[in-house]
């Protein structure tokens, strides 16, 4: 069922700043950076040893990151979770009452949902499932389908 941890998003204040503390003090590898103007954020992503990590700093006081961090604070905004098959998934967790939704799908490359904080200890899984030939994908090759950017370190990712 659950495969591996796809990827940790943590919301900020300033994506700047911590972008700078997030090379200089951990020693993260940037990937690259975009802005999703329909949900009102910007994304800088990055490698650290073998996983990736989102910033999410909000372009609007009124963005659901916005939101997140006056509530909660900058940390963690949601955990991104691989699965082999999301229908299987999906109805396993009905079976627990457990509730998703937003379901998303990028064709021929991610299905995908949220579970609610409510069933994942107070944090939002994104639970993906990769499809086609990004199964077995490297994630700077994913990442860069899915945000259509290019990687410093991978300038072949193209949309």
């Amino acid at each position: 069922m659950i495969e591996k941890i796809d990827h940790i998003a943590i919301a900020v204040k300033d994506l700047e700043a911590s972008k700078r503390k997030f090379i200089e003090a951990f020693g993260a590898k940037f990937l690259f950076q975009k802005e999703n103007p329909k949900d009102q954020y910007v994304v800088a992503l990055f490698r650290l040893g073998e996983n990736i990590i989102s910033l999410l700093e909000s372009t609007s006081p009124e963005g659901f990151i916005a939101r997140h961090i006056e509530r909660f604070g900058e940390g963690v905004q949601h955990i991104g979770i691989e699965v082999n098959n999301l229908n299987t998934t999906i109805e396993h967790w009905d079976q627990f009452g457990f509730k998703t939704g937003s379901y998303e799908e990028v064709p021929g490359v991610r299905r995908q949902v949220l579970l609610s904080p409510k069933n994942g200890f107070g944090i939002i899984f994104q639970v993906m499932e990769w499809l086609g030939e990004f199964k077995e994908s490297s994630a700077e090759r994913r990442l860069g389908e899915i945000w259509g950017g290019e990687s410093p370190t991978n300038q072949s990712l193209k949309r």
